[in-house]
């Protein structure tokens, strides 16, 4: 079972621990407004010093209107293996969940009242296999009622995400060593929750997406299941 983080670690000395911690890779992202593909590189040389698999994210924030969501998920579309937006505003979060280019809604309930995430919502993300995320650190940010607020909204979204069928990641969202989790931990987490096969299809989900686009992005690829073969010169 491949475990994928998703993080913005890239100091060699986390990404050491994050090997420590039992993962098998991680997502490196980048805001959309700060993207640079040498960053990626540098922290993909030091990764593969730790044989971690890495793949390139990007996540879209602060989007004034929906053309320029559709603007920017095209732009990085066939630069990324995981394209995530930052949802919380509801008219974002239905517009992610149309966009089968987007991979997941990442903060459905970010400075809402609600989990951001309706039944209308959950149908239209099976059908565009847009995955929500669980983010750790948003739940481990809050104290008291905030938290179990917070808590209370996953639980609404697994829920959800369950009987429509609808891709879930979970990610520790760490920016530094401190707040990277030992991917048993996060498993335990999620035990107390879901019930524990659920637990295990969530940890893989976000190796699954990168294993996907990875191979859509293969020079002779046209979409899924299309494919330009070389012809083999028979030899008599």
């Amino acid at each position: 079972m491949m475990r994928i983080d998703i993080n913005q670690i890239e100091k060699e000395e986390d990404i050491k621990l994050l090997k420590e911690l039992n993962w098998d890779g991680f997502v490196f992202y980048q805001y959309d407004d700060e993207f640079d593909r040498k960053r990626y590189k540098h922290v993909e040389e030091l990764a593969k010093n730790y044989n971690l698999k890495i793949y390139c994210g990007v996540k879209i924030k602060n989007c004034e209107n929906l053309k320029e969501l559709k603007n920017k998920v095209k732009r990085y579309r066939n630069k990324c293996h995981m394209i995530l937006v930052e949802g919380g505003v509801l008219k974002v979060n239905r517009a992610t969940v149309e966009m089968h280019e987007v991979d997941v809604l990442s903060t459905p309930e970010r400075g809402r009242k609600d989990s951001g995430i309706d039944h209308t919502l959950a149908r239209l993300a099976s059908l565009h296999r847009v995955a929500l995320e669980i983010n750790f650190k948003n739940l481990l940010n809050k104290d008291g009622y905030e938290r179990a607020r917070t808590l209370l909204f996953f639980r609404n979204n697994l829920k959800l995400a369950k009987k429509f069928k609808v891709p879930v990641v979970i990610s520790t969202d760490a920016e530094t060593k401190y707040e990277l989790k030992n991917s048993n931990d996060l498993r335990s987490f999620l035990n107390t929750i879901v019930d524990p096969d659920y637990a295990k299809e969530i940890l893989t989900t976000t190796y699954k997406i990168c294993d996907f686009r990875e191979y859509l992005m293969r020079d002779n690829v046209i979409r899924w299941g299309v494919e330009i073969l070389e012809e083999k010169s028979n030899k008599n």
